[in-house]
């Protein structure tokens, strides 16, 4: 029996190593591919906007989309109002979390909202914008803008300028409640409408700080999906 050479031995070392590094590298690459999977898979429950109708703007006729969502301080205030929702965190959300709306539409919009609220960072968020006429109705009264210590929390719908999708801002601040009518499970009415683009794919998040101590109070719930953020698609058909 033939004793093997060093070289002989080396070379096989090598084999075996050069098959165990691709073996690691195979599971490597699974590995990433099914956790970018999972980042990337849309787990949003989607809330569709309803059409009625048609409107005029500025001269041109539109489909008429209506929805609505509220925004609450915690569990024990939605189930109040009947609303049930089982959350992992003891944060205030809103109730709606992936919006659908048609492309090319006026699409009409309903808050109630039920939180406390301090001051904004900046004074800009504070400004009805992207509405028609950059106003709302609270409780009935038209408002262009809030003072930015009578702020709750912003619905805020934006998304990164590209060639391939309309542009679509729209900030909305909602009046905070006082600590009487947190009490009587009171809220705000916001209602406020805005005109689509074209199919595309954006964001909303609440621009009042209203998170942990972490970045300015921009930490916790105000990065958590179906809290402080969420989708918002605008489909064609």
């Amino acid at each position: 029996m033939e004793t093997p050479t060093q070289s002989e031995v080396s070379g096989g070392k090598r084999l075996v190593s050069a098959i165990a590094f691709l073996v690691l590298g195979v599971a490597v690459v699974s590995t990433v591919g099914f956790t970018l999977h999972s980042v990337s898979a849309d787990s949003q429950k989607k809330s569709y906007a309803t059409v009625n109708g048609t409107a005029d703007v500025n001269g041109a006729t539109l489909k008429h989309a209506f929805v609505s969502e509220s925004v609450f301080p915690d569990d024990a205030t939605a189930r109040a109002n009947h609303v049930n929702r089982t959350n992992t965190h003891p944060w205030p959300f809103y109730t709606e979390e992936h919006l659908v709306l048609p492309a090319h539409s006026l699409v009409t919009m309903t808050l109630k909202v039920y939180d406390g609220g301090e001051k904004l960072n900046t004074n800009y968020f504070a400004k009805v914008l992207g509405t028609v006429d950059n106003t709302m109705l609270v409780d009935g009264q038209q408002v262009s803008s809030l003072a930015p210590d009578a702020v709750q929390h912003t619905f805020t719908i934006h998304g990164l300028p590209t060639s391939t999708q309309d542009s679509l801002f729209v900030n909305i601040p909602l009046p905070k409640m006082s600590d009487a009518e947190m009490e009587k499970n009171g809220f705000h009415t916001v209602v406020f409408s805005f005109v689509t683009g074209g199919a595309g794919e954006y964001v909303w998040n609440c621009e009042y700080p209203c998170g942990d101590g972490t970045y300015a109070k921009f930490g916790a719930v105000m990065g958590q999906n179906g809290y402080m953020s969420g989708k918002v698609s605008v489909v064609n058909g």
